[in-house]
């Protein structure tokens, strides 16, 4: 082999060697920036991130590479649903891909978050999520998001904090279970490290979604408060939303926050805040009285359970009350008890405020 042969391969050498050290010199500096940036605005636990109007759950194949449930879609599809039932969130963009017919990420995403008790009119599908950045970027350009929380595994919701922060956008993030094995989590790990190369590569050549589109505004939802005599129970109004008189019916949701099953019945009343602020029961509707001064009004008395963190609905139906309502601030209550049974003591009550305009 010739002088200039050997020179030539060594120059080769020297210069992959050069390449390879700036590859692993560019991906620690992606990582660490990355993970310094936004350490301090992921969560692990869905009760003590605050409230954003939007939550983006981030999409992925809902089934994995043998044709079994995929453990990334279940427990992203729990924490999302969790985060709703929770009252942390009013509405979830469901984001991923859908780039052919069979294979449609959004679609698997609201299916399985209807099942967790989501309604649909909650759920908001964008079907162009191919890529984090996709999602993340359309949240702000097509649906309008200034601030939102993010939903997917702790290192994913690292790369999409950084992107919404380079977007403008004010995020936060609640991390999914991650349940794998060592050499999965180390696969990951390594690909997640290559992606943030590429984020950042993304960001400082100005990358942009494949698809924007139109604007499409997420409406606002109708406030409410709850609050209760005991701790543990809590109610809001499923639908209508908002409501608005003339009432058929409302939906309540009762979530149970402590560690045994409470009890709650038929029993309810619906008040209204008066302008001297105090609550009186609205007035009666008298064409369904058995006198002038009876309406005969019984409930049912039957028990339901209300099983620890597993959201229990029941249908108000206010036909004994005057149906026109006018603006103000409402509420209903109902009662809730926990064991031991039989109860020596009075039921507790638990309220949910809603306004009609």
């Amino acid at each position: 082999m010739t002088v200039k042969k050997i020179r030539l391969i060594k120059q080769l050498f020297l210069t992959l060697c050069a390449f390879i050290l700036l590859i692993v010199v560019f991906t620690v500096y992606a990582n660490l920036k990355v993970e310094n940036a936004v350490s301090s605005r992921i969560y692990t636990s869905v009760d003590s991130i605050p409230h954003n109007k939007v939550a983006l759950l981030l999409g992925t194949n809902p089934l994995n590479k043998w044709g079994r449930p995929n453990s990334y879609f279940t427990n992203r599809i729990n924490t999302a649903a969790q985060l709703y039932h929770a009252g942390k969130v009013d509405y979830i963009i469901a984001s991923g891909d859908n780039h052919t017919k069979e294979y449609d990420e959004p679609s698997a995403m609201r299916d399985s978050l209807m099942a967790h008790g989501v309604p649909e009119n909650r759920i908001i599908l964008d079907f162009a999520g191919f890529r984090t950045l996709d999602s993340v970027v359309r949240a702000k350009e097509v649906f309008g998001c200034d601030s939102m929380t993010i939903i997917s595994q702790s290192d994913h919701n690292a790369r999409a904090l950084y992107l919404a922060e380079a977007n403008g956008i004010e995020a936060v993030a609640v991390s999914a279970p991650l349940r794998a094995g060592r050499f999965v989590r180390i696969r990951l790990t390594l690909r997640e490290w290559l992606a943030r190369d590429k984020m950042m590569l993304d960001i400082w050549f100005g990358k942009q979604p494949h698809f924007l589109g139109e604007r499409i505004d997420i409406p606002d939802v109708m406030p409410q408060k709850s609050y209760a005599s005991a701790e543990g129970m809590t109610m809001r109004i499923i639908s209508p939303d908002p409501v608005k008189a003339p009432v058929d019916s409302i939906v309540v949701e009762l979530i149970n926050s402590r560690d045994i099953e409470g009890q709650t019945g038929e029993w309810f009343i619906i008040e209204k805040l008066s302008k001297e602020g105090k609550w009186e029961e609205i007035a009666f509707d008298r064409t369904n009285a058995a006198s002038d001064e009876s309406l005969n009004i019984v409930f049912t008395a039957v028990a339901w359970f209300v099983f620890p963190d597993k959201p229990f609905q029941k249908t108000v139906n206010p036909w004994f009350y005057d149906r026109t309502w006018l603006p103000g601030t409402y509420r209903i209550a109902k009662t809730f008890s926990y064991p031991p049974y039989p109860r020596s003591t009075p039921s507790d009550t638990v309220y949910v405020e809603f306004q009609i305009r």
